[in-house]
């Protein structure tokens, strides 16, 4: 039954809204002028500093590498400009000052550090002499007084600023020093242990500029960094750095596995100065550690992996299942309050749908992560005090103004989702009548994910209904249902349930959907002419479809027995039914996958592209987000055969999407028990000349079809037998299922990677 409303739950973030800020990096006043910014604003500390000077390709690239929510250059003009005013990269900024700059309370830019300089905060802000030799080192580390934009006075609440070698000699030294600690505040980085193997001390080389972008992108990625002078100059400047805090490798076994070993790596080792590399060691071996010398510029990062911020809070939100946005409410980032202040400053708030209900099917609040999907979702832009948009591997992420406690979420329209995939203007993509129709009816039982229809007694009975055009008895639908139920209900899930009481349940659900109309016989007292009459059709007096008399009801019923039947609405015909059972079986195959709080993916039934002068319909389009990232074309049929030209179709599409950057793979179901020895033969020769692919993971993964047959698709989800809980899979998630089902249904008895360039060396059995 349709619903009034949808329901959306999630969970929403607040955090930094996160620049990668481009600049000419050969020049030290514009590095050092891009480290004031940055450690000018909150989360500063994870925002890289990029060359501006790169080719737009490299650009893009490391931008992605640390998963900014926008670029920002002061030069707008050529190839860079182009990128900057790209969906998912741009800065909007609706005010003259950029990023970082406001006026009078009113603040467009990203939320400045004052902002947090609250009452009673124990806080040093260290100052060096003009000149300083280390004087990038120490901007690199503590960042600069002047970016805080406030006056500190100790006596009034225990800020202050204060030289190097008082705050060096200072015991306890202040809880939080320098404007780039400040602006952590609130904030960690989500743990991952290859970070912190990246972890350590950066050897800077006076004047060296590259060291010093190397030390701060290499933290902004969120691993545990301090940065030495390659001499000792000032003070105990050296003892106050490492005494702040000395990061260290996760400990792990040695080769013989007999103890454990920890390791203090140091970038650029035999740069240091003798006495510098004394220091180092005496620090490591005061705390067990052996000092390890890493080589400059190398490290193999995976990207970043995250704000970890205690501000969020679960939220749940109600709309109209054809609105293109939902409202929810925010958390609130424990700021300074100041009645001067209009607006605070940028931050994001970072919304993470996690399930949905009645949702129209053409909105899907969850969208693939590609900067050009951000187009999708630009609707909310200058609404509700949204700033910026763009979506993300989390969900969709909003610039708001700190002070909002409220915002309209934005959501993407489904069938462009996938044009976008293509990423190529001339790509049009429509939904078909009959996919159209399958949605429809889809909702009918409660969406494509409901799971209702991996039920083979629930197929078998629509079916069956769909070949009788007057319908069937409602002995005759339990008896279907109870016949042909497979392994429902689960032995282990449900043991309470027996065979009679699960029919009467699926029934139910049945009837339940609207779907399948009640008639009756009726009987004309005048010409004796009996007719099929629907439950909403009867009257106490009636006139006769034949002969165009009026009779009583009352009389008919004496005349002839009443015999009730269920027809499908609108006589939907036996094709249509057909059409529709193996696709909703295959979408709520793709669902149960997924066992944790997913997020809904988009999915389309019908789905007719247009591309390179070709008209390809697809029957399922999923595109699964989360770990696998992963685009899914399916074909479906129920009793008809899978041919060659159904295959090349979609192979074509796979390699449009791959020359996209996307993931794809390819399903082929049928609700038949088994393939055909021609359909076998057919998706074989697919599998033979399918190239090998990088998985989410970066790892190397066969793409060999997921073939599924009807036995597949009707298991229970926690059944053993379950595609999902397959043992002894070679490869792990939708691949290594994928080739499990070859293995299976088509005979696969080997498979073997030689590179990413040839085809797997595949065996089959006879």
């Amino acid at each position: 039954m349709a619903r009034e409303m949808a329901e959306l739950e999630g969970r929403v973030t607040l955090r930094p809204w996160r620049l990668g800020l481009l600049v000419d990096t050969s020049s030290a006043t514009d590095v050092r002028e891009a480290i004031a910014k940055l450690s000018s604003v909150w989360g500063g500390i994870w925002m890289p500093i990029l060359d501006v000077r790169s080719s737009i390709q490299s650009i893009e690239a490391t931008g992605e590498l640390y998963d900014v929510d926008a670029l920002y250059s002061e030069v707008t003009d050529g190839l860079v400009g182009e990128l900057l005013r790209k969906p998912g990269w741009r800065w909007e900024g609706r005010a003259s000052f950029g990023a970082f700059g406001g006026d009078f309370g009113l603040r467009r830019g990203l939320l400045p550090l004052k902002a947090l300089l609250r009452s009673g905060l124990d806080f040093a802000m260290p100052t060096w002499a003009a000149g300083h030799p280390d004087d990038l080192l120490l901007t690199a580390t503590f960042g600069l007084a002047e970016s805080l934009d406030a006056p500190l006075d100790e006596a009034a609440d225990g800020r202050a600023v204060v030289g190097l070698g008082y705050l060096a000699a200072k015991i306890p030294p202040p809880t939080v020093i320098g404007a780039l600690e400040l602006g952590q505040m609130y904030l960690s980085v989500v743990n991952r242990r290859y970070l912190k193997n990246w972890g350590g001390i950066h050897i800077l080389r006076g004047g060296a500029i590259e060291d010093v972008l190397e030390f701060w992108n290499a933290r902004a990625f969120g691993s545990p960094l301090i940065a030495l002078p390659a001499e000792r100059t000032e003070g105990n400047l050296v003892e106050f750095l490492l005494r702040r805090g000395l990061p260290t490798l996760e400990p792990y076994r040695s080769m013989d596995g007999a103890e454990s070993v920890s390791e203090l790596p140091v970038w650029g080792l035999t740069d240091a100065g003798s006495e510098v590399q004394a220091i180092i060691r005496a620090a490591a071996g005061e705390r067990g550690l052996s000092v390890a010398e890493r080589p400059r510029g190398h490290r193999e990062v995976r990207g970043f992996s995250g704000v970890r911020t205690s501000i969020q809070s679960s939220v749940r939100a109600e709309t109209r299942p054809s609105s293109r946005a939902a409202y929810i409410t925010l958390p609130r980032l424990p700021i300074r309050e100041d009645d001067s202040v209009i607006e605070a400053g940028i931050v994001a708030a970072e919304v993470t749908w996690q399930s949905s209900d009645a949702l129209d099917p053409r909105l899907s609040p969850r969208l693939p992560p590609h900067r050009r999907h951000s187009a999708l979702v630009a609707h909310a832009l200058a609404t509700d005090g949204v700033e910026h948009v763009r979506v993300s591997v989390s969900g969709v992420v909003l610039g708001l103004d700190a002070h909002r406690d409220r915002v309209r979420v934005p959501l993407g329209n489904t069938l462009e989702a996938f044009r976008l995939l293509f990423d190529d203007a001339d790509v049009e993509v429509s939904q078909s009548e009959v996919g159209l129709f399958q949605a429809r009816a889809a909702e009918r039982f409660g969406g494509p994910f409901s799971g209702f229809f991996s039920q083979p007694a629930a197929r078998a009975a629509l079916e069956t209904t769909a070949s009788r055009v007057e319908g069937i008895t409602m002995p005759h639908l339990v008896q279907t249902v109870q016949s042909q139920r497979g392994g429902w209900p689960h032995p282990v899930m449900e043991p309470h349930v027996t065979p009679s009481a699960y029919a009467t349940r699926v029934v139910h659900n049945l009837l339940f959907s609207g779907v399948f109309v009640p008639t009756t016989r009726v009987h004309c007292s005048h010409c004796r002419v009996q007719t099929r009459v629907s439950s909403d059709d009867l009257a106490s007096r009636m006139q006769c479809e034949f002969c165009g008399e009026v009779f009583d009801l009352a009389l008919s019923h004496a005349l002839t027995k009443p015999e009730w039947r269920y027809r499908l609405a609108a006589h939907l015909r036996s094709d249509q039914v057909q059409a529709l059972l193996p696709a909703l079986a295959a979408s709520s195959f793709l669902a149960q996958l997924r066992h944790t709080e997913e997020p809904p993916m988009p999915l389309v039934l019908g789905l007719q592209v247009e591309v390179d002068g070709r008209s390809i319909e697809v029957d399922v389009a999923a595109y699964i987000p989360d770990t696998e990232w992963i685009t899914v074309l399916g074909e479906v049929k129920t009793g008809n055969r899978i041919d060659i030209h159904d295959v090349d179709n979609l192979v074509y599409l796979r390699e449009r999407l791959a020359r996209s950057g996307v993931r794809c793979i390819l399903m082929f179901a049928t609700l038949k028990d088994g393939f055909s020895p021609e359909e076998v033969a057919t998706l074989r020769g697919l599998a033979e000349r399918s190239h090998p692919t990088w998985d989410s993971m970066g790892r190397l993964v066969p793409n060999l079809p997921l073939t599924l047959t009807g036995l597949d698709l009707s298991h229970h989800p926690m059944d053993e037998s379950h595609p999902w809980r397959w043992a002894g899979m070679q490869y792990a998630g939708l691949y290594g299922t994928a080739v499990e089902s070859c293995r299976r249904n088509l005979g696969l008895t080997s498979c073997e990677l030689s590179g990413s360039e040839v085809p797997p060396s595949l065996s089959w059995g006879d």
